[in-house]
């Protein structure tokens, strides 16, 4: 009976403590978090997202013909008529013509002809459920092809995370560096640019104080993060994760690894992912946000 009594005691002891310590989630912030991950899914599988992807092409000086016949020198799917056109590039300049009879989508219009460079927003030229556009990594300029049926957005991805935990939310202060300062980034090409940044964020966890180099978000004075930690070539991507930080009415900063994602290369193989630089490897097991679940076929 007293066996029992201690027994009974002690289980509650460890009851008291369990709600002292682990707070449920606040169902508001919950939400965010649901529809966050809702959001990144279907622009994942939308047409025009990464899991369309269906074809990355580097062009010669000069003419360079494509289409489904492997005589072109860009190969496109099967779908695509033998010989659908011929891209043409000089330098940092692109064009295309298209072949008799099989002109292309260009807004709507019927084109047969197509500078695919020069502009602000690159053109997206169409063919049927396939659309391409000029992409430029240093001196490489390429085709960026999509597939708007492509057999990956038949099926649902099925994204895998992390528990929801409001702890890793956590307030940054920010380090403005000169204009000028640069850092060294390289992305999977193999490819090293200099890239200007807006500034270092620090923030403390578990007692600990890190920094993470913050490249410019472009939209809203948002901070561009791309970091690895201890669980990067575990339980998340090798290749490390990316995370957008802002700041709140308030003027704070805030990081919310909650939200740290996959980059595109973790799904295709034909995008050009820019992978953490030395000073964004966090000695910490970031035990939040996207897992990497491998996709068949990549």
């Amino acid at each position: 009976m007293r066996q029992q009594f201690f027994r009974l005691a002690a289980l509650f002891a460890v009851s008291v403590w369990a709600c002292q310590y682990e707070k449920p989630v606040d169902s508001g912030y919950q939400d965010e978090i649901l529809q966050w991950r809702k959001d990144r899914l279907e622009e994942l599988m939308a047409p025009d997202g990464w899991l369309a992807l269906a074809g990355l092409y580097w062009l010669e000086e000069g003419p360079n013909t494509f289409g489904s016949d492997s005589s072109n020198a860009v190969v496109f799917p099967d779908k695509a008529p033998g010989f659908l056109g011929t891209f043409f590039r000089m330098g940092d300049s692109l064009s295309m013509t298209m072949a008799p009879g099989k002109p292309a989508v260009y807004e709507g219009d019927s084109v047969t002809v197509l500078a695919l460079s020069g502009k602000g927003e690159p053109p997206i030229a169409g063919y049927g459920s396939l659309s391409w556009f000029c992409i430029r990594r240093g001196d490489k300029v390429g085709i960026r092809l999509r597939d708007a049926e492509h057999p990956m957005l038949k099926d649902t991805l099925r994204l895998r995370y992390f528990d929801i935990d409001p702890a890793w939310r956590v307030k940054a202060d920010l380090t403005v560096f000169d204009t000028t300062y640069t850092i060294e980034v390289k992305n999977v090409l193999g490819m090293t640019f200099q890239s200007p940044l807006k500034g270092a964020l620090q923030f403390e966890k578990d007692g600990r104080r890190f920094s993470l180099h913050a490249l410019d978000g472009g939209e809203d004075g948002e901070f561009f993060l791309i970091f690895s930690d201890l669980t990067t070539g575990e339980a998340t991507y090798p290749a490390g994760r990316y995370l957008y930080a802002n700041r709140d009415s308030l003027g704070e900063i805030w990081i919310d690894f909650n939200k740290a994602y996959n980059p595109p290369c973790a799904f295709t193989k034909y995008a050009t992912c820019l992978l953490p630089p030395a000073e964004n490897r966090l000695e910490i097991a970031v035990t939040a946000g996207e897992q990497y679940t491998p996709v068949e076929g990549h």
